[in-house]
This record gives structure tokens, C-alpha cells and sequence, in this order.
């Protein structure tokens, strides 16, 4: 395995994580706002580790394809700079 097989890997589970993460941040942000304003039954914290997880799963579903992309398009711009 040479180091670019590294660097692309890395590249890879850099975008898988970073798309992840931000989908755990919009649920713990969301879930909160719309289950207080329905009255859900649920507490505050509850309703964050509900969103943190579904937020994380449905964005974990998305991630891989996404990341595959970018890592295409990063290779591409570097083989031909002069396309836009």
C-alpha cells in the first residue's frame, strides 16, 4: 500500500466523519425544538440523545456515497487543473 492509497483513505474517513458529525449536531439541535413545541413527553436530554442518533444514522447512510464523490472530484481537479 503506498502512500497515496494512505492519503485518499484518510481523505475518505475525514469527509465520512465531518458528514456524520454534522448530521448529529443538526439532530441535537433540531430534535429538541420540534419535540418541545409538540409536547412530546420526552425530557430535554432525551430528546438531544434521540436526535444525536437519528441525526447521525440517516447522515451515516449518505456519507459513504458523498465522501466517495468528493474524493472523485479532488482527484480529478488535481489531474486537470485548467477544468473548472
Amino acid at each position: 500500500m503506498s502512500l497515496r492509497d494512505v492519503h485518499w483513505s484518510l481523505y475518505f474517513l475525514f469527509w465520512l466523519a465531518a458528514i456524520v458529525a454534522a448530521g448529529a449536531v443538526v439532530g441535537a439541535a433540531v430534535f429538541p425544538l420540534v419535540g418541545l413545541c409538540f409536547r412530546s413527553g420526552y425530557t430535554a436530554g432525551q430528546l438531544v440523545a434521540n436526535g444525536v442518533r437519528t441525526g447521525s444514522f440517516y447522515c451515516f447512510l449518505w456519507a459513504p456515497g458523498i465522501a466517495v464523490v468528493l474524493c472523485v472530484m479532488r482527484a480529478y481537479r488535481r489531474r486537470h487543473p485548467e477544468a473548472p
